[in-house]
């Protein structure tokens, strides 16, 4: 009765093409950040637990990990029904192409959603049981609610690197062993794990600021160290997956390697790069800073300048470098983070030692968060160039050599389901 009185076929909604963009993305983007902190935390917490519970463990890593698995539990419905919303308005306005999406991944997207009917409890049992449980236990579940975390990631990446890479047939075997997937896969793992701690390092510097004991000022100090120094452990894993992703992309989906580097996101890519050398930069800044400018020997400030003229070379345009010596700018980017790789080692046996013992320098902590919110914004951004890099091409049902499922205007369509198949 009430689909009888709409008109058949029913209008679009009055957003448009590029309205219908910006409302997914918008809604998918809130979504996505959400659920890679979560993530990122779930990544995190039980290694913290487990360093706090070892037998002369650090107790600021334990009340460390307490604190995040409350902030886990405080985000994780709502990034669920966030999930909701934005999934209702994907089927809305892209209706043919959900549709084919969702027959085509059915198993593998199942397995993800079913995933939560697990994780839910483990979330609750390991907050509320935090201290009812026995430690071991405690721990056990820890590490499950992580582990069906990351199994929710496996599986939902398979939709994103079927997308871009479907391979050599349109089926629900080969969509979940698309060329692209392993490396997407620990490309989005990594830099989940690496934006939210550099995230979590920023709110603690802020937190040290607001802290109104000495005991608030020194704890948030530490978390500030620490977590910057997770965050750019996992920084340096981002350049290699991303060209080995890169490369599968280059060898097996040439539409989309195109629209990535040449045609629709090949400007974006400046965008790109200039977030990612502030992220490296600033890295390198805090390194050199945090041991000071005089005790390293001038060692932190060498390195920096080496890592400044890498990520220089990296941005040059490609009318500076020739098509022949593309390779060079590989290489300047590879100098670049070898350079941090070395100014993080020497960072890491200072936090390691704790030889500092002191407040955190206004111009540090500056630097932390000024890292922390480009983090978040490169993540952000890379999602963009990467959704945009599928818009415009197009698969054939028979061979499924492109990149995309449908074209933009099919996938623009709504299914129109046979009269009397719709109660």
């Amino acid at each position: 009765m009430l689909l009888s009185a709409f008109p058949s076929p029913q209008p679009r909604l009055p957003l448009g093409t590029l309205g219908a963009e910006f409302a997914i993305g918008a809604t998918f983007l809130i979504h996505i950040v959400v659920v890679g902190f979560i993530l990122g935390t779930a990544g995190i917490t039980p290694f913290m637990e487990l360093a706090g519970r070892r037998p002369g463990g650090n107790p600021n890593c334990l009340r460390y990990a307490h604190s995040l698995a409350r902030s886990m539990l405080y985000l994780y419905s709502f990034g669920a029904t966030w999930a909701v919303f934005a999934v209702v308005l994907l089927t809305g306005l892209y209706g043919r192409l959900t549709g084919t999406l969702l027959n085509l991944l059915l198993l593998p997207l199942t397995i993800a959603f079913a995933s939560f009917f697990v994780g839910i409890p483990l979330l609750l049992v390991y907050v509320y049981g935090w201290d009812r449980l026995d430690h071991r236990l405690h721990l056990a579940v820890g590490f499950l609610f992580s582990l069906i975390q990351y199994l929710f990631l496996f599986m939902i990446v398979q939709l994103d690197s079927f997308a871009l890479t479907p391979g050599t047939a349109v089926s629900a075997a080969h969509a979940m062993y698309s060329p692209s997937y392993p490396w997407l896969l620990l490309h989005y793992a990594g830099g989940t794990l690496s934006w939210s701690a550099l995230v979590m390092a920023a709110v603690a510097v802020w937190r040290v600021r607001r802290a109104s004991t000495p005991e608030e000022r020194t704890f948030h100090t530490w978390v500030a160290r620490v977590t910057f120094a997770i965050g750019s452990v996992f920084l340096m894993a981002q350049p290699l997956t991303g060209f080995l992703l890169a490369a599968t992309i280059k060898s097996s989906s040439t539409a989309t390697f195109d629209n990535l580097f040449v045609l629709n996101s090949g400007t974006m890519f400046i965008g790109q790069v200039v977030l990612l050398a502030v992220v490296v930069l600033g890295a390198n800044l805090v390194f050199w800073r945090h041991r000071g400018q005089v005790s390293d020997g001038g060692v932190g400030a060498g390195l920096t300048a080496v890592a400044l003229l890498g990520m220089a070379g990296t941005a040059l345009p490609a009318a500076v470098i020739p098509s022949q010596w593309v390779a060079l700018r590989y290489v300047a980017l590879l100098i670049a983070f070898l350079a941090t790789a070395v100014n993080l080692v020497m960072y890491l046996r200072q936090v390691r030692s704790d030889s500092t013992g002191g407040a955190i320098t206004p111009a540090v902590g500056r630097l932390m968060a000024t890292v922390g919110v480009a983090a978040l914004a490169l993540s952000i951004y890379m999602g963009v160039v990467k959704e945009n890099a599928k818009l415009p091409c197009g698969i054939t049902s028979g061979t499924g050599q492109n990149s995309c499922l449908l074209s933009l205007h099919q996938s623009a369509q709504n299914f129109n389901a046979p009269a009397g198949t719709l109660p």
